[in-house]
C-alpha cells in the first residue's frame, strides 16, 4: 500500500509520537510493531542502523499492514533506493544533503530530512521538503530552536527527536510548529531482548496518552 507525504502527516498529527525501533531480529520486530500499534502508536520509524535491518524493514511491512511503517537513518541514495523497494512507508534523515536531498524529491517517496539549523533547513526547502526531523533535539535546542526558526520558516513543520522523553513530550507538543516528537523509550533493547511485551505495552499506553494532552 502506497502511502501520500500528507496521508502521512495527517496521521503524525493525529498520534504525535513515534517510535523509532532498532532490532536487527524479524520476528522481535513483528512482535514490537504490533504490540506498539496495540497500544495506540500505529506508526513507527525502523532505523538502519544493524545489518539485517533492510530485511526487518521488508518483513514488519508485509506482517504489519495497519501500521504506518518507515524506515530511519537513511545516510545514501543507495539506502532510499533499497528502503522504497521494501514497500516502506516513508523515510527519515538525520540530516540533509543535496545529492540526498535531490534523490529523495525524485524518488515520489516520502521523506522528511534532518535538520540543525537554518542553512539545513534552507537547503531542504530548495527541494521541496517543508517537514523536517529537528536532530539532534535536545542538543539543538529541542522546542526553542523550533520556535526560533519558525520566524523567518513559518510554513515548515518539525519532528523531534534525540532525547525526547514522555514527561517533556506534552509540553514540547503545545508548540504550534511541532509536527510530533520521536524516541524509543517505549520500544528499548533491553525491554525487547528480553520479551517484556508487557513492559513495551504499558510505555506505548503512556507515550500514546502524552501525545493527546
Amino acid at each position: 500500500m502506497s502511502h501520500s507525504t500528507q496521508s502521512i502527516i495527517t496521521q503524525l498529527e493525529q498520534i504525535r509520537v513515534l517510535p523509532i525501533l532498532v532490532t536487527d531480529d524479524v520476528d522481535q520486530a513483528i512482535r514490537c510493531v504490533n504490540t506498539l500499534a496495540e497500544n495506540g502508536l500505529p506508526a513507527v520509524e525502523i532505523t538502519l542502523r544493524t545489518p539485517n535491518a533492510m530485511t526487518v524493514l521488508r518483513e514488519v511491512v508485509k506482517a504489519c499492514p495497519g501500521v504506518i511503517v518507515g524506515a530511519g537513518t537513511i545516510l545514501m541514495q543507495a539506502q532510499l533506493d533499497a528502503v522504497k523497494e521494501t514497500g516502506a512507508a516513508f523515510g527519515i534523515s538525520p540530516g540533509i544533503t543535496p545529492v540526498l536531498a535531490r534523490a529523495a524529491a525524485e524518488s515520489g517517496l516520502p521523506y522528511f530530512p534532518g535538520v540543525g539549523g537554518a542553512s539545513d533547513l534552507m537547503l531542504a526547502l530548495e527541494h521541496g521538503f517543508n517537514v523536517v526531523k529537528l536532530f539532534p533535539s535536545d542538543i539543538v535546542g529541542a522546542a526553542r530552536m523550533a520556535k526560533a526558526l519558525g520566524g523567518p520558516f513559518p510554513d515548515v513543520k518539525f519532528c523531534l527527536t534525540g532525547g525526547v522523553t514522555v514527561e517533556a513530550t506534552p509540553a514540547l507538543l503545545q508548540q504550534s510548529n511541532i509536527l510530533c516528537v520521536g524516541g524509543s523509550w517505549m520500544c528499548t533493547a533491553s525491554l525487547i531482548n528480553a520479551g517484556d511485551w508487557t513492559g513495551i505495552a504499558t510505555l506505548a499506553a503512556a507515550a500514546a496518552a502524552a501525545g493527546k494532552k
